[in-house]
C-alpha cells in the first residue's frame, strides 16, 4: 500500500536526520487522506460482508432448517467478503497507529527545536 511506502521512506529520512516538524506535519496530512480512503473501503467491505451474512442467515441447511445466526457467522468468516473486511480493518488500524506515532514524533521534534532556541 502507498501509505506504507510513504511511511517507510519517511522513517528512513528520519533515521538519517533529515526530518523537520514540518515534514512530519505534511506526512500526517497525507496519512489523514489515506485514512479517509481506507475508511471508505472499510464501509464498502462491511456492506458486502453484511450482504453475504444475510444470504447465509436466510438460507436453508441440508436438514431443511433455516441456518442459525451463529452458523451464518462461521460460514461468512470463510468468504472473500470477510477477508476484505479484515484487510480494511487492518489498514485503518495501521494508518491510525502511524498518525499517532507521527504526532508524538512531531511534538518531540518541535520541543527539541524550541530548546535549541529556534536554530
Amino acid at each position: 500500500m502507498n501509505y506504507q511506502i510513504e511511511y517507510k521512506n519517511f522513517i528512513d529520512s528520519y533515521v538519517n536526520g533529515e526530518t523537520t516538524g514540518i515534514d512530519v506535519g505534511e506526512l500526517i496530512a497525507r496519512l489523514a487522506q489515506y485514512y479517509a480512503d481506507a475508511n471508505g473501503a472499510y464501509v464498502i467491505a462491511l456492506r458486502f460482508y453484511n450482504i453475504k451474512y444475510a444470504e447465509f442467515e436466510s438460507s436453508i441447511d441440508a436438514a431443511g432448517k433455516q441456518i442459525s445466526s451463529s452458523k451464518a457467522k462461521v460460514l461468512v468468516s470463510a468468504t472473500g467478503e470477510n477477508n476484505a473486511l479484515e484487510d480494511a480493518k487492518m489498514h485503518l488500524s495501521n494508518i491510525e497507529m502511524m498518525i499517532n506515532a507521527l504526532k508524538s514524533l512531531q511534538k518531540g521534534i518541535l520541543n527539541e527545536y524550541s530548546h535549541m532556541g529556534g536554530v
